[in-house]
C-alpha cells in the first residue's frame, strides 16, 4: 500500500473537505480522490460520506482515524532511522566469518573499529564458508567474511581482501626442520589432517590434489584447525591448515605448500547480498578490514623476507 493514500486520508480527516486536502498536499483533487479510494477498497470499508454538501466520516472511518496515523508516525520514524543509517549514525551489523579468520584478523581490529564506531553494534558468528554463504543468501548475516567460493553464486557481490596460502604443520619426523616450500606431491606421501569440506579451503587443496595426480592419506577431517593441530602435536600426522593459523607449539615445524614450485594459494573477500544492499558503515567495515588485513600480510611477508623489504617502512 502507497504510504501517500494514508497521507491523504488524515488530511482530509482533518480538513473535512476534499479541495483544502488537495491544496494542502500539493495534488489534484482527481488525485486524492483516487488515493483515498484506494485506501477505502484495501482496507475493504468506506471512510468517508456525503453530508449535504460537505462530507464526514462513516463509523469505520474515524474507528481507523487512530490506527492510520500511528501508520504514518511509524514511517516517519523508519525513515528517519533509515537516514541515520545511511549517514552511519547508528546500525547493527551481523557478520559471518572462517573461525581462522576471525581468529587471525578480528581480534585488534574489531576492538578498535567499535571504538571508533560506538554506535554500530557489531554481531559476530563463525562457520565454514559454504555454510555462510548460504545464510547469506537467506539474509541471516549482513556480510561474511570468508574464502572466496569456488564459483560465483548468483544473488552475492563479493569484494577481495587478500590471499592466503596453505601450511603442512607437523613434527620434525614428517617435515625435518626445513622451513622451504614442500611440494604437494611429497606431502601426501604423509598422513594428513585437513579441514572438512564445510571449508572452501578445502575444495582448494583438493584440486590441487588432483592436479598433482596424488591421492592424499587423510586420517582426519575436522572442522577445527586447533583440532588439527592437537593432533599434528601428538605425533598423528601433518595439518593442512590456512596460512592466516599461526601455530606457536616449538615441537611444530611449519612449511608452506607448493605445487610445481608455486605456492598454492586461494583467495578471501567480503561478500553480501545484492538484493540487501549494505549501509554505508557496512561498506566503511570492508574497507577498512581489508586495509588492516594487507597491512597484516605485508608484515607477514617483511619478517618471512626482510631482505626483500628493507628499504620500505612497516605501518
Amino acid at each position: 500500500m502507497d504510504i501517500r493514500n494514508y497521507t491523504s486520508f488524515v488530511a482530509v480527516a482533518e480538513l473535512m473537505n476534499f479541495t483544502k486536502a488537495a491544496e494542502r498536499l500539493n495534488i489534484t483533487q482527481s488525485a486524492l480522490s483516487r488515493q483515498v479510494k484506494a485506501l477505502e477498497d484495501y482496507l475493504g470499508v468506506k471512510l468517508f460520506e456525503k453530508s449535504g454538501r460537505n462530507i464526514r466520516f462513516t463509523p469505520q472511518g474515524e474507528a481507523l482515524l487512530a490506527k492510520i496515523n500511528n501508520v504514518l508516525v511509524a514511517d516517519r520514524e523508519l525513515r528517519t532511522f533509515a537516514d541515520d543509517l545511511t549517514e552511519g549514525e547508528s546500525g547493527l551489523l551481523k557478520i559471518g566469518a572462517c573461525s581462522q579468520l576471525i581468529e587471525r584478523y578480528m581480534p585488534s581490529f574489531l576492538k578498535k573499529w567499535t571504538e571508533d564506531n560506538p554506535d554500530i553494534e557489531i554481531r559476530l558468528e563463525d562457520g565454514g564458508g559454504p555454510e555462510l554463504a548460504s545464510k547469506l543468501v537467506d539474509g541471516v548475516f549482513h556480510l561474511t567474511i570468508s574464502a572466496e567460493p569456488s564459483a560465483p553464486i548468483e544473488v552475492l557481490e563479493s569484494r577481495p581482501l587478500g590471499q592466503l596460502g596453505f601450511l603442512a604443520v607437523g613434527g620434525a619426523e614428517f617435515l625435518g626442520n626445513e622451513e622451504d616450500p614442500i611440494e604437494i606431491e611429497e606431502l601426501l606421501s604423509l598422513p594428513i589432517l585437513t579441514l572438512n569440506k564445510k571449508h572452501v579451503s578445502r575444495e582448494v587443496f583438493d584440486a590441487a590434489c588432483r592436479v598433482s595426480g596424488t591421492v592424499p592419506r587423510v586420517v582426519l577431517e575436522s572442522n577445527s584447525p586447533h583440532t588439527l593441530l592437537a593432533m599434528s602435536i601428538g605425533g598423528n600426522g601433518v595439518a593442512v591448515v590456512p596460512s592466516s593459523a599461526q601455530p606457536q607449539e616449538p615441537k611444530l615445524r611449519s612449511r608452506p605448500i607448493a605445487l610445481k614450485g608455486e605456492p598454492i594459494t586461494f583467495g578471501i573477500c567480503a561478500m553480501w547480498n545484492v538484493r540487501q544492499p549494505l549501509p554505508a558503515y557496512g561498506q566503511r567495515f570492508i574497507d577498512s578490514l581489508g586495509d588492516h588485513i594487507c597491512n597484516e600480510q605485508y608484515q607477514e611477508e617483511f619478517s618471512l623476507h626482510p631482505a626483500q623489504y628493507g628499504h620500505l617502512q612497516v605501518i
